[in-house]
């Protein structure tokens, strides 16, 4: 069982489980800014700040979920909440050709309906019924019962960047 989630998760790596990810970007005229734990996010948020341009931002496109997969059997995939971004849209799709690529294996989509510590959660919990033994329609409709109860709630520390795109 692998676990693959947008970096909106704030997850590099998840111990005790097969974990991937797909990055977000940050993109200006002059650079972009992928999401990967080589990425110095003081040096970002400095250049970001400084720089008078639009910025934008953009999803794990379909071909980076499907690197995401690896070659496994069964893929839990979380996203950001799909009211945010494309990602989830991008990994369903994603989802289809992989299972279409590859017969008998499973992918399951997760929209979070949030970001980062709740998709932690939701990963955690994928992981817990991983290691219990659990099958794949197991662990998938204990994931998305758990889902019904956990809720974040969240803001930027930030609304800089949104406001000079016009959101």
């Amino acid at each position: 069982c692998r676990i693959a989630a947008d970096t909106s998760s704030s997850m590099f790596k998840l111990d005790g489980v097969d974990f991937a990810y797909a990055p977000l970007k940050i993109i200006t005229k002059d650079k972009e800014y992928v999401d990967t734990p080589e990425l110095d996010v003081a040096a970002m948020m400095a250049d970001l700040k400084a720089y008078k341009g639009t910025s934008g931002t953009s999803c794990p496109n379909m071909m980076e979920w499907l690197d995401s997969f690896g070659d496994a059997e069964h893929v839990f995939a979380i996203a950001i909440t799909s009211n945010l971004s494309g990602s989830c849209n991008a990994a369903r799709q994603a989802g289809e050709d992989y299972m279409d690529a590859h017969p008998g294996k499973k992918v399951c989509v997760l929209d979070s309906l949030s970001a980062g510590p709740e998709i932690r959660l939701i990963a955690e919990r994928v992981r817990e019924g991983a290691q219990a033994g659990k099958s794949f329609d197991e662990i998938e409709a204990d994931t998305r019962a758990y889902m019904q109860h956990t809720h974040l709630l969240f803001t930027l520390r930030s609304l800089n960047n949104l406001a000079r795109n016009g959101r």
